[in-house]
């Protein structure tokens, strides 16, 4: 059941991140506006910080949930951070199925980075309707891999 929290905190980190930078990627529509046009002082940039509080809130709760198992599980706080936790294995078969997961998530970026490129190119044609389509297209890389090694390791199991 660990495999599957971690998933689902993974993709709801990487969806609220999406939220908080489209917000973010506005503001910076706002100032190269200001900074094309030329505009005389006083200027004005709105940023909705809502999307950047939740976000920043909840991976404090995420990693408040998950950083005492990781801590007891591991001897330094400095591993507890830097590892990702898919990598907790109790035993050699788990190391096995992390192992296998981890394959097939590679060789999904053999497939999955081509595709992300090639959407690259649409952007001209939607820019003005979805101006922070960049912003989803990145995202979209690391959760296709999370979603991946999520499959691989549940079909091994």
């Amino acid at each position: 059941m660990s495999i599957f929290r971690n998933v689902v905190y993974s993709i709801i980190s990487i969806g609220l991140m999406g939220w908080a930078f489209s917000t973010m990627y506005y503001a910076h529509l706002d100032f190269a506006n200001i900074v094309k046009t030329n505009q005389e002082p006083p200027w004005t940039v709105e940023i909705n910080m809502l999307p950047a509080f939740i976000t920043i809130l909840v991976g404090i709760i995420f990693t408040a949930t998950i950083l005492p198992k990781l801590k007891k599980k591991r001897k330094s706080w400095k591993s507890a951070f830097l590892l990702p936790v898919e990598f907790e294995e109790g035993d050699e078969r788990e190391k096995e199925l992390t192992g296998k997961a981890c394959r097939a998530s590679y060789i999904s970026m053999w497939y999955t980075f081509p595709i992300i490129t090639a959407l690259f190119f649409v952007y001209p044609f939607i820019s003005d309707s979805v101006p922070y389509y960049p912003i989803l297209l990145l995202l979209l890389y690391p959760l296709i891999q999370i979603i991946v090694y999520f499959i691989s390791w549940k079909r091994n199991y």
